[in-house]
This record gives structure tokens, sequence and C-alpha cells, in this order.
């Protein structure tokens, strides 16, 4: 249910059948009989596994390295999620959204560390919880000095006052639908914040204001880009074909706010002048990248099955799985970080772990020492990212370069 799965996420049972008998000679098995184990049982055992696994994986096998804007902060927290479609006789246990998506889905929730490389939390509901719900899941987690990056999917007011109160620190985009103000005062009224930009700052392309957020008056840094006009144009684009899509119409004074990029913050213009908060939140893509090279590398959302059972067991297995290869991730980047002064490829290296079945081969057989060694001598040809002129986000936040407009057009 772990590595074994990596060749042939849908494996049907006799295959894995098949595969038991090459793993254990004395464990003959019908496919029957198989069925008959993938119960809630073999489930509770997988996922402790997974989080036995997880307990182990935050043991740091790396020192981190110091990465300019970044170097102050103890750890930096990504969160989001993705969302994998299953059968539709499975509803009843994992919902989906309905209409023209799945009527049955599965949800992943990820909290990623970026400076270890490192998995903090991955966490199962079904397709129909808001992420909003899991706004105050990371505060567990957090120590004095963490930054947390997340995307305003996951912000609520509350959430933000509980990361200061652990003297942590957070950046997020702003959503529109939070009010803002001028004033602590409770009378203040709430700001036409496009209209104030254009009235008193019609000719910066960077604004800083203290702020204070919603009627708790959240205070808070607001970080307000002026963006080009083809990629306001761009934005408008997607955002009206969305609209049509769902039947609604979008305000001019929307229409306006997508003039600007706007992010809060509680990191002071001390730490970060006005021009780098931009850069370090792209940071946050990584998390999405990793959801896309689990998906077409590792395939976790091939889900085969109608059993609630069976696709538990198959995404607590997959979950171990990219456990371990996080284990190995951490390593690799750091190696070819301080010794090589490149950026490893995470792609080239689930691919390399794959091929010839060095994966499965090293956990079997307990040759993890000789994997490393191997993925050492293979890093600085196949495992690290080309280079080229355009700088990467991790090397832009190295060097503490401004931000740059032209990087929203992704």
């Amino acid at each position: 249910m772990t590595t074994e799965l990596m060749q042939e996420p849908a494996v049907s049972l006799e295959g894995l059948c098949d595969r038991l008998v090459d793993l254990n000679p004395q464990a003959e098995m019908t496919p029957q009989a198989l069925h008959q184990r993938i119960n809630p049982y073999a489930v509770t055992y997988l996922q402790e596994v997974f989080q036995l696994a997880l307990r182990q994986q935050l043991e740091p096998l790396c020192e981190r390295l110091p990465l300019g804007a970044l170097a102050p902060f103890g750890r930096v927290l990504l969160e989001d999620s993705t969302q994998c479609r299953l059968h539709e006789k499975l509803a009843d246990t994992f919902k989906g959204s309905g209409g023209s998506a799945s009527p049955s889905a599965v949800k992943i929730d990820l909290i990623y560390e970026v400076l270890h490389h490192s998995l903090l939390e991955l966490h199962l509901s079904d397709g129909t919880a808001a992420d909003q719900g899991r706004a105050l899941a990371i505060i567990p987690h957090l120590r004095a000095g963490d930054l947390v990056l997340r995307d305003l999917v996951y912000l609520t007011l509350e959430s933000l006052r509980q990361i200061e109160a652990q003297e942590a620190w957070y950046l997020s985009r702003l959503s529109k639908g939070v009010d803002v103000y001028l004033e602590a005062d409770a009378q203040a009224p709430a700001l036409a914040l496009v209209e104030h930009l254009e009235r008193y700052y019609p000719d910066d392309h960077v604004i800083d204001l203290a702020v204070y957020l919603g009627h708790e008056r959240v205070p808070s840094r607001l970080l307000a880009y002026r963006l080009p006009e083809p990629v306001v144009q761009e934005r408008r684009r997607k955002a009206l074909q969305e609209a049509r899509k769902k039947g609604r119409e979008l305000s001019q004074e929307y229409l306006d706010w997508l003039s600007f990029g706007f992010y809060i913050t509680n990191v002071s213009q001390q730490v970060w002048s006005s021009r780098v908060v931009g850069t370090v939140y792209r940071l946050r893509w990584q998390v999405e990248l990793t959801f896309r090279n689990w998906k077409s590398l590792l395939k976790i959302n091939v889900l085969k099955g109608t059993r609630p059972e069976r696709i538990k067991c198959i995404i607590y297995g997959r979950l171990i799985t990219i456990t371990m290869l996080a284990m190995i991730s951490s390593y690799a980047s750091w190696y070819a970080e301080a010794h090589l002064h490149r950026e490893l490829s995470l792609p080239k290296l689930i691919n390399w772990l794959k091929r010839k079945d060095r994966l499965v081969n090293a956990i079997h057989d307990g040759t993890l020492e000789t994997l490393l060694r191997n993925l050492r001598r293979a890093l600085p040809k196949l495992l690290c990212k080309q280079r080229r002129k355009r700088r990467t986000s991790r090397q832009l936040i190295a060097e503490y370069e401004p931000y740059m407009e032209d990087a929203l057009a992704a």
C-alpha cells in the first residue's frame, strides 16, 4: 500500500496479491481474502504508521540555510489544500461539491515548513470542507519567531490574532470582504480602499499603510502594489469568465480592486521593506507545485475502488510514501544548496527515485545510506534545476530582491 504503488497506482486486488507474494512468499492470499482484510482496522493501522512517519521526518536531517529575507524567522510555514475526485458511490463518506464538480471528493490540507523542507501536517476531509474551517489548525504547530504564509481562503481575523499571540508572524493576501480602517476608533468609517489609494497615492507603485482590520480592529500592515495594465486586464478577463460560468455579475468596484495586489502582514518595515513583501509571498507557490508533482508523478489522485476503507488505505499508504520522499528531498535540497549552490528539481528527484525501483529497494533492503550516497553523485548533473537567466523565487528572496510586478502575470 506504500512504495509498491508508485509504479502502478491503479493496481487491482489481484495485482496487490501478486506484489504481496513477491515481498513475502509465505503470504499467499486470494483477492477476496485481501478484500476482507482492507477493513477499518487496516485503516487505523495505516493511519498510525503515517503519523509515526510524520513524527520521524520532523527530525531534521540537515541544518537550515539562511535565506535572505527569511533569515530573521525560525521557520516558514506554508498551508494549502488540493482535492482528488472519487467514484460517485463514495459520496456518503466523502461528499463532493456537486454541480459540475464530482459528487464525491477528498481534500488534502498540507502544512509545509520551507526552510527544512518538512511536512508538519497532512489532514484529510471531504470535498465540501471549507478552507477557512482550517484557519486555526496551524496554531498548535507554531513557535515564537515562525512566519506563516497562506492564501486568502485561510484568512480569518481570529487566526491573525492567535498567530500574533504566539509571537509569530504572518503574510497573507487581503480579501475584499474584510473592512479596512485607518484608525482604531470604533466610530471611524470603513475605508473605500481603492478610492482612497487613487485619491492620495495616484503615482505610487507601492503603498504601505498601517491599518486596522474588521470590526475587531486587528492592527496590521497593508501593502498595495499597483499592477501593470496587461496584468490588470488579464485578471479582469479571468474574473469575468469565472463569474459568467456561475451566473453572476461583477461590480465595477470589484473590477477596480483587481488593479492592485493587496497583502497584509505584521512584519515591520525594519525587517521587510515595502518592495520585498510581494517577492516573499511568491514562495507560497511551492505548495501548489508540490501538489502538482504529487498528482502528476506520484498519482496521488488516482484512487481506484468504491469502498471507503480501500480508498482510505490507499490514501494513507500514499501519504506514508510522500513522507518518506519528503525526508529524502529535505536532505537533497540542503546538499544541493549547501555544497553545490544549486536548487533541487523535485520532479527530477521523484523520477530518479522511481526509476529502477531505487526508493522501493532502499526501503525494503534497508539500504538508505547507499541510496543517499548515489543521490549525492547524481545531484550535480541529473537532479538540480538548470541554470537560467531568470532567477527563481528562492534566489530572489535569498538576494533580498525587490518585488517584480511582472511576476504576477503568472
